[in-house]
């Protein structure tokens, strides 16, 4: 699998889809997202609300 980067093209899709939505990300919580998909994290509903509440997992 590639690499995901914020300037990736599939990032940016991720973030046109959410703003789509209504959904805005702050630039510091979309590179946090990007590190955590990166590290192998499992995503989880805990993992997300921690990032959102804390900034960190």
């Amino acid at each position: 699998m590639q690499e995901l980067k914020m300037e990736s093209k599939e990032f940016r899709r991720i973030i046109q889809n959410l703003r789509l939505e209504g959904i805005t990300l702050h630039p510091s919580l979309q590179k946090r997202v990007v590190e955590l998909i990166t590290s192998g994290v499992t995503i989880t509903p805990a993992v997300i609300k921690d990032t959102l509440k804390y900034g960190k997992v």
